[in-house]
């Protein structure tokens, strides 16, 4: 079923994966349904604002037919009328139905599979067989020559499997990776856990254990013994995790499982079979479709038939190696195809060592290479050095070559099998299969062409990062990603080859810094930070000490610092280098910027003072130099006054700041720095909601930001949206639902290496199963870890709360001594740092351990205490408390008939948080 208005093709209730373009294509032949569709019509509706060569139509045309399944020669849907143009043949049936797959299971996305638009020719066995394979074994070895068709049948083993894992189907390409000690970074980059620890596979294996998923490890012999260590872990620590793997050899792993994958098959070669017996062959039936591709009047012949059986036999059914050949059969013809490649074969016959099958494969590749004019070779030797997928403006950066050259020559590789053609929202994006690109690498060295190509790339990802990063305010974020995302392993290989040429250090800064938009939208902060670390390295070699270019890199490395390392003193050093840098050259961005990280880090580590006067610098500057910067400066004024507790003032300041940010608000875009202003702002006036009162606004407040987050899935926003949601649902005795965000925010906090968030997440991991415990000790010894931990990593604000926490739990459990030394040390830590916004509760906390130790009146003492100074903060939430327990301590006395006159008008000060569990508390003492 095809939804044009969807942009959606289905079989039965899937979707079929197909690339844009040539999905405009079928729509157009569809809504032209029986009539003739000439092939410049085709081309001015699909490309309408590109000048493109007929022979990316073709490309396209048989990546449609692939996924439509026609058989080679046999018009199903579309017919080609020779000269014309195309026609399509099968009965169309409008309806209004498209509604209907809203609601399919398989739109979801559980897999980084790439699109599938390559029939398969003679492996339905083999991969029915591997796909029971993995249902008896939790480790699958694929082996067989070079370009044999190993990942395709992997690939084929994992769409089968889609369904049958929870968690997913992972594929990683090694094939790219050089160095083994990366084996587990790669694994953890395709599942999404893009965290760079010091033991990654350690990382990886407990990020595993209760998944359940498969994971296809392909193109694994270059690095066999670290692929085979990182499985076997991963095996033995994962219980629902399987593997599947491709290699030219097993990885010798208890318990794997090895499947050979010969070639595909051929006639015998005593057989003098006629065309119709050919084709039962699979070797044949991929030879007459990709000539089919190539010259769309192909048909094979009795008479040629034993040509093109001799053909797929002399290349061992090697499917690359018949592919690469069957592109030529437009300009030499069956016949004298063959007597080019025997000619080629007895050429190389005795020259090179190693297996026959990779013999056979490096011939055909030299033999395709030498057919090449001498700017076909040229290019495909330059785009060798992309990574990625690429576009014709990058060939042609590349190639030096016009554009029109590079887009005409690129369709001509397509078609001859040695670039794969995909499509994307931009147009054709092209890609070397890696066989191919290994040997143009090669090629490119031998002719010394290597370090201008590299330089040329490397120059080319800088232009393209910097031109998207001036415009990132006015795209989309979907355009944004699809432009740049895809260059991120581009980027990589850029600054690797950047970092090693000691002659121009300034060009690693230049690509450092046009990638910091890019690490920052994906949260790939500690990325980040060891990119600009290395970087600020160059910059008296660059000459670039004390520019600019210093500028952006420290401040980036302060605040990428602060979120992966911790409230670390190096950041707060780094961002005060730049401050003075900033303000020496009237750089009134960066000036903002970095004074409102300085008093972040002042704030978070518990100088609250200091922080007040940075942050208030910062909105004086703001006001009369950038207006736009004041919501992330006042905000964290809003944080400082609510730490002090300037209840009322904050809540002011940030609910005005918030109805002004939903006046001027788009729609969401990425993170312009670190963490998304909004979510900061609402993420604070959750909790001064909470204090003065309001716990439902304060939980509204705490979702909009996660589902802000989410919208704009900038992982480092939703940790700062979950860490500050799991005290609301706390304090609100929701505690399986802070349990839920507290394994949400556990999961972002490993996946992406945020370790500022990790105490956070100990924190209210263990408060909330102490708060439900049967067996409080075990749970308390997790909390005292999580409070040492604060401690450990500097993270002192809040300090007194945690502390306070801690205490009452220890009281719970009965260790009065032990509670009484906790909240005296709370008590202390709040009036050294003026932390006022929880004293009323930790002396809540402390009366409570008196009363457990039967000084009642000490203990009422102190409630009164709590509760005129919370109300002197406009903490009513915390006066609820303090007089909650107090009505509780009359209540055993004689005291009891005054429980309803002083707790009456408390309670009836709220107008809403009937449901939490303070009011529930509240209402029962009245009652």
């Amino acid at each position: 079923m095809l939804f044009p208005e969807r942009q959606l093709l289905l079989q039965g209730e899937a979707p079929v994966r197909i690339g844009c373009r040539a999905l405009d294509i079928l729509t157009t032949l569809v809504e032209h349904s029986g009539d003739v569709v000439s092939k410049n019509e085709l081309l001015a509706r699909v490309w309408p604002d590109t000048t493109v060569q007929e022979s990316n139509l073709k490309v396209n045309m048989a990546a449609l037919r692939r996924v439509l399944g026609e058989e080679p020669g046999v018009a199903r849907y579309i017919a080609t009328v020779v000269g014309r143009g195309y026609r399509f043949v099968a009965p169309v049936l409008s309806g209004s139905a498209g509604h209907a797959f809203e609601a399919s299971p398989a739109s979801a996305r559980n897999h980084n599979l790439p699109t599938a638009t390559t029939r398969i020719f003679g492996r339905a066995e083999v991969i029915d067989a591997i796909g029971r394979d993995l249902t008896e074994s939790r480790l699958v070895s694929i082996v067989g020559a070079g370009g044999i068709g190993k990942t395709t049948v992997a690939l084929a083993v994992a769409e089968h499997a889609l369904r049958q894992f929870k968690d997913g189907v992972w594929l990683i390409d090694l094939a790219l990776l050089k160095d083994p000690d990366w084996v587990p970074n790669a694994i953890a980059t395709a599942i999404g856990v893009v965290a760079r620890l010091p033991d990654m596979l350690a990382a990886l294996s407990d990020f595993l254990r209760e998944r359940e998923l498969l994971l296809v490890l392909d193109s694994c012999e270059h690095l066999i013994d670290a692929a085979a260590s990182a499985a076997n872990r991963i095996l033995a620590d994962a219980a629902g995790v399987r593997i599947l793997v491709t290699s030219r050899e097993p990885l010798m792993v208890n318990g794997e499982r090895v499947r050979r994958l010969k070639g595909l098959d051929t006639p015998p070669a005593a057989a003098s079979s006629c065309a119709k017996e050919a084709l039962e062959f699979s070797a044949i039936q991929l030879f007459v479709e990709r000539a089919s591709d190539r010259l769309e009047s192909f048909d094979l012949s009795d008479a040629d038939a034993p040509a093109v059986a001799e053909i797929c036999r002399r290349l061992d059914g090697i499917a690359i190696a018949i592919e690469l050949a069957a592109t030529r059969v437009d300009v030499f013809g069956v016949r004298s195809l063959l007597k080019q490649l025997d000619d080629r074969f007895r050429l190389l016959t005795g020259r090179r060592g190693g297996p026959e099958r990779h013999r056979t494969l490096t011939a055909t590749l030299d033999w395709s290479y030498s057919l090449l004019s001498a700017h076909e070779a040229a290019l495909l030797r330059a785009v060798s050095v992309f990574v990625g997928v690429f576009d014709i403006d990058g060939a042609s950066a590349l190639a030096h070559v016009a554009p029109s050259l590079a887009a005409s020559t690129l369709a001509q590789l397509a078609a001859k099998s040695l670039l794969a053609a995909d499509v994307d929202h931009d147009g054709i994006a092209y890609r070397l299969l890696e066989s191919t690109r290994s040997y143009c690498l090669e090629h490119l060295r031998l002719d010394g062409e290597e370090h201008a190509v590299r330089r040329r790339h490397a120059e080319r990802v800088c232009s393209v990062l910097e031109q998207a990063a001036s415009e990132r305010a006015q795209r989309p974020d979907g355009e944004w990603v699809a432009t740049c995302g895809r260059l991120l392993d581009d980027l990589r290989a850029a600054l690797a080859w950047a970092g090693r040429d000691a002659a121009d250090p300034a060009l690693y800064i230049r690509l450092t810094v046009a990638g910091l938009p890019l690490w920052n939208h994906f949260s790939l902060t500690e990325e980040c930070r060891v990119r600009v670390s290395q970087a600020v390295e160059e910059l008296d070699a660059a000459g670039l000490a004390g520019t600019a270019a210093e500028i952006q890199l420290l401040a980036w490395l302060g605040g990428a610092t602060l979120f992966t390392l911790g409230l670390e003193l190096q950041a707060v050093d780094a961002m005060r280098r730049a401050l003075e840098i900033a303000t020496r050259l009237g750089d009134t961005e960066h000036r903002l910027r970095c004074l409102r990280m300085i008093g972040t880090y002042e704030v978070f580590t518990g100088e609250y003072a200091a922080g007040m006067r940075t942050l208030e610098d910062f909105a004086a500057i703001a006001a009369t130099k950038d207006p736009s910067a004041q919501l992330e400066g006042e905000t964290h004024i809003g944080v400082a006054e609510l730490f002090l507790g300037r209840l009322h003032s904050s809540r002011r300041r940030l609910e005005r700041l918030d109805e002004r940010a939903l006046q001027h608000d788009g729609p969401t875009r990425g993170a312009g720095y670190l963490s998304d202003r909004i979510i900061d702002l609402r993420c604070v006036l959750s909790q001064v909601q909470w204090l003065t009162g309001s716990p439902d606004a304060a939980a509204r407040t705490a979702a909009s930001a996660i589902e802000r987050a989410r919208s704009m899935q900038h992982h480092l926003s939703l940790t700062t949206a979950l860490s500050y949601a799991c005290p609301i649902l706390f304090w609100n005795g929701h505690y399986e639902e802070c349990g839920r965000h507290v394994a949400m925010l556990d999961e972002h906090v490993t996946r992406h290496g945020f370790v500022s968030r990790r105490p956070v997440t100990h924190f209210y991991r263990a408060v909330a199963a102490c708060a439900q415990s049967d067996r409080l000790e075990d749970d308390l010894r997790a909390l005292e870890r999580a409070v040492a931990e604060f401690h450990a990593t500097t993270h002192l604000a809040r300090l007194p709360f945690y502390l306070g926490v801690l205490a009452e739990f220890l009281a719970r459990a009965g260790r009065l001594c032990d509670a009484e030394a906790t909240i005296g040390a709370a008590l202390a830590s709040a009036e050294t740092k003026d932390e006022r916004w929880c004293v009323p509760e930790l002396l809540r906390i402390r009366a409570s351990i008196l009363a457990a130790q039967s000084q009642v009146g000490e203990a009422e003492a102190l409630l009164v205490e709590s509760m005129t100074m919370a109300q002197q903060i406009g903490a009513l939430a915390w006066r609820l408390r303090a007089a909650t327990d107090l009505a509780r301590l009359w209540g055993a006395g004689s005291r009891g008939a005054h429980v309803r006159g002083m707790l009456q008008p408390i309670v009836g000060q709220f107008t809403e948080g009937f449901a939490t569990r303070d009011l529930e508390v509240a209402a029962r003492l009245l009652a």
